[in-house]
């Protein structure tokens, strides 16, 4: 006869799993919190090949990886079988769409945060063979918030770029009008027509 495991430890090994899972989720986001913070480096430039590559595709792989395999170990019948018999109009809408979302920002951390890691330093690797290029730029704004998002805001290829930069910096200009000044960035150019920041001066 085959031996029918107790419920209690399926649940147990569900807790365990639960657990990893967790760990290895929360140590995902502490380390690219601290990329983001001290090591990232600041660039200018869009491409669809980023947004393909390095986004949509690792996203993709992980949130099909997180459905085939039951990451979240739910019980889609169930699930679908409640919302069938809920009355409450609210969460018939939104309990599947939710649980998809949900999904979705686990790949976003899981893979496109290390995909997102890995292009960085390969664009940084590859703006150190490239010269420095300075440019002369027209202020387009000076930015500031309680929240701390204080930037300077420029058009750059034609596109609306801006440098995060510490209150003391630009308070001198707050109340001055930007299309007065310049902001001098030395640039250079990294994969996909990003540009990798070195400095920058306001002139």
């Amino acid at each position: 006869m085959r031996k029918v495991k107790p419920k209690f430890q399926n649940k147990t090994k569900q807790k365990k799993r639960d657990a990893i899972l967790y760990r290895y989720f929360m140590t995902a986001i502490a380390i690219f919190v601290l990329y983001h913070l001290f090591i990232e480096s600041h660039y200018f430039g869009s491409d669809y090949r980023y947004n393909l590559f390095v986004f949509w595709i690792p996203t993709l792989i992980g949130f099909f990886i997180a459905l085939k395999f039951n990451l979240f170990q739910f019980d889609w019948k169930e699930c679908i079988s409640d919302v069938k018999k809920e009355t409450n109009f609210f969460y018939k809408i939104f309990t599947i769409p939710f649980i998809i979302l949900a999904h979705f920002v686990f790949a976003v951390i899981m893979f496109w945060m290390p995909s997102n890691i890995i292009w960085d330093a390969l664009n940084k690797m590859e703006s150190k063979n490239n010269k420095l290029e300075v440019f002369f730029i027209p202020v387009n704004q000076f930015s500031t918030s309680y929240k701390g998002a204080d930037r300077i805001y420029f058009y750059f290829k034609n596109e609306l770029e801006s440098i995060p930069v510490p209150y003391q910096d630009i308070k001198p200009y707050l109340d001055k009008n930007p299309s007065n000044f310049k902001v001098e960035i030395d640039v250079r150019k990294g994969l996909w027509n990003h540009y990798v920041l070195e400095s920058w001066d306001i002139r």
